[in-house]
């Protein structure tokens, strides 16, 4: 999932007026359609899969989407924050005050809405929850500028792998969760120690690592991303990043004993190690050798996945920017139109995410004897065809509609 209610998020994106329109950038919202797209395929198409030779191989959407696109959601939920607190120009201190009090209560609903979808039977690690976590956790950053925030960024994703790698052995072992990778539930708030534990450092999404993700998109959203230049260098930096970060990971895994030492620690065969790599499962047991750190593999938490799918998110955002700003110079209002299913899915993360787990669950009988390719495609295209009629109505998805009326309500009433 994404930052579901835009900080720019105005009702009025549609109707002619695509990548100008008054507070939304077409390349943000472009970005978040293609997350929600790549989160689709990894909930539906298998990651790993047995090809025509009876070997198991990594599937297109684990080669593609695993952990990538969840990351690309966050990071843009922290390009959103900032675009709310005012992007490049400052806001005065009694409206971020206001805008404090509404992403608090943004961060609230959502938590609730994501222990609701929790409780249904899809089998996916739903992530709302953490989302909520992260709103909340990203307040005291909302007055920072551009400069202060790429310190804390980078330090972030570079130091909290490290610290995940000390803290989760020893709270696994301290507390011994039971139901880690799995959605928060709303009975899991009897048990506060273990939620906690499981949220901040042992579950699938720790916000421990996944913090850094906010900071980043955060310090990207004071950068003026409209201006072509400042598009250009964030997706160059982001495919240097993801490329070096993937390469070096490489590297240090052909070094003498690498592979056998986390194949040792797994369980895993020489074959099935190097598709968990690319799937990121069946790893959880490579924390205990130190060439975990050494690992790009989705969801491990290691130093080199994070950059690389924070590399990856920033490349998909610049790159995105781009598309939308030369279609709409090249083509005008046609150029902008091209899009609209794409940003209007992207418009409505929230709400679209949340349909397509409620229809996975309700469907599960019907569409279990469907390929999963084929169910995927379908999928897809009731995405964008409901992100092409919000766009040409001008109108919120419902959810975030709900979500945007309530925190703007209460936020001013506090």
């Amino acid at each position: 999932m994404t930052h579901f209610s835009s900080a720019a998020a105005t009702p009025r994106a549609a109707a002619g007026h695509g990548a100008r329109s008054k507070g939304r950038i077409a390349g943000v919202d472009a970005a978040r359609g293609l997350a929600l797209l790549g989160m689709v395929a990894v909930h539906i198409v298998p990651l790993a899969v047995i090809s025509s030779s009876g070997a198991q191989v990594p599937s297109w959407a684990a080669s593609f989407f695993a952990g990538r696109a969840s990351a690309l959601f966050v990071v843009l939920a922290g390009l959103g924050l900032a675009l709310l607190s005012g992007g490049v120009a400052r806001t005065g201190a009694g409206r971020l005050a206001g805008i404090r009090r509404a992403v608090a209560v943004r961060a609230i609903l959502i938590f609730v809405i994501g222990l609701g979808l929790g409780m249904l039977d899809t089998n996916v690690a739903v992530i709302l929850v953490h989302y909520g976590l992260l709103f909340l956790c990203a307040i005291p950053f909302l007055n920072m500028r551009a400069r202060a925030l790429g310190f804390w960024a980078a330090g972030w994703l570079l130091l909290s792998p490290l610290a995940l790698y000390l803290l989760r052995p020893l709270l696994t072992g301290l507390l011994e969760p039971s139901r880690l990778g799995a959605s928060p539930l709303p009975e899991d708030l009897a048990s506060p120690a273990v939620f906690l534990a499981d949220l901040l450092v042992t579950g699938y999404y720790p916000l421990l690592v996944w913090f850094g993700f906010i900071l980043a998109g955060l310090c990207v959203g004071r950068l003026g991303l409209s201006r072509p230049p400042v598009a250009l260098a964030i997706g160059a930096t982001g495919a240097v990043l993801a490329l070096g970060a993937k390469s070096l990971s490489t590297w240090l895994l052909a070094q003498p004993g690498a592979l056998a030492a986390v194949a040792k620690a797994t369980g895993l065969s020489g074959r099935e190690l190097a598709v968990s790599q690319i799937t990121g499962q069946r790893l959880s047991g490579a924390m205990e050798t130190p060439w975990f750190l050494g690992l790009s593999a989705p969801h491990t938490g290691a130093p080199l996945d994070v950059l690389h799918v924070t590399g990856c998110a920033l490349a998909v955002l610049g790159a995105a920017q781009l598309l939308c700003l030369a279609l709409s110079a090249l083509l005008g209002q046609v150029g902008d139109m091209l899009l609209w299913p794409l940003t209007g899915a992207g418009a409505a993360t929230l709400t679209l995410y949340a349909l397509h787990l409620v229809t996975l669950d309700l469907f599960s009988e019907v569409s279990a004897p469907l390929p999963r390719n084929l169910l995927f495609i379908i999928y897809a295209v009731g995405c964008l065809l409901f992100g092409l009629v919000l766009k040409f109505l001008g109108r919120r998805g419902p959810l975030e509609a709900l979500v945007h009326s309530v925190s703007r309500t209460l936020g001013r009433s506090a």
